[in-house]
C-alpha cells in the first residue's frame, strides 16, 4: 500500500510540473530538467545521462530538497541553485547522496559574456563546502559532486565566475 502511494503521488507531482510548465511561459521560468512545483517532493528523471551542456551526475531515483534560491546579478535573476537527494555511485560504492545544480537563466546567457558556474554542498552551516565542482565556460548547467552528507543538515551553494569576478552567492534552505 505504501508503494502504491508513492507511486500515485509521484505521478500527481508529475502531472502538476507538466501543467505549469504548459501555462507558464519559457522566458519566465528558471526550470531544470529537475523542476518541481514548489511544496512538493516529485521524483525527478534518472540523472545517469548527459544533457547538452555536458552536465551529469551519476544518481537515480532524485529528488529535490529544501527551497531553490534564485541569485540576481546584473539588475537581473541570473541563475538558479538547487539541492536534490539521490541514490548515486562514487567509487565506494552506491548510497543516499546530497548533489547541487545550478542552472544559468538564458536571459543571463544571452548576455553573451563568459561565466563558469559553481556549485557544491555546504555541510552542517559550517561554510565549508564539499562536492565543489566548477563549469565549463558558459556551461548553463552544473551539478556537484554527490557527496555523503544525508546524515547531516546541507545546504546548496552556487556562483558565477565572470571576466575576473563573481556574482552574488546563492544559499538554498537548510535540510536535516
Amino acid at each position: 500500500m505504501k508503494s502504491l502511494h508513492h507511486v500515485i503521488s509521484t505521478l500527481v507531482a508529475l502531472l502538476v510540473a507538466v501543467l505549469l510548465a504548459a501555462i507558464v511561459p519559457t522566458s519566465a521560468s528558471a526550470a531544470t530538467p529537475l523542476t518541481a512545483p514548489s511544496g512538493t517532493a516529485a521524483t525527478a528523471p534518472d540523472l545517469t545521462s548527459t544533457d547538452a551542456d555536458g552536465a551529469s551526475v551519476n544518481c537515480s531515483s532524485t529528488r529535490e530538497l529544501g527551497t531553490s534560491k534564485v541569485v540576481r546579478d546584473k539588475g537581473m535573476n541570473a541563475f538558479t541553485v538547487r539541492q536534490y537527494i539521490g541514490w548515486c555511485w562514487d567509487s565506494r560504492g552506491s548510497a543516499w547522496m546530497n548533489f547541487a545544480s545550478v542552472y544559468v537563466w538564458a536571459q543571463y546567457h544571452n548576455l553573451g559574456f563568459g561565466y563558469r558556474a559553481q556549485a557544491g554542498i555546504v555541510v552542517g552551516g559550517s561554510g565549508d563546502t564539499v562536492g565543489y565542482t566548477v563549469g565549463g565556460n558558459r556551461q548553463r548547467l552544473v551539478y556537484s559532486t554527490p557527496v555523503r552528507t544525508t546524515s547531516s543538515c546541507t545546504q546548496a551553494w552556487g556562483k558565477l565566475l565572470r571576466g575576473g569576478s563573481e556574482s552574488a552567492q546563492g544559499l538554498t534552505s537548510l535540510v536535516c
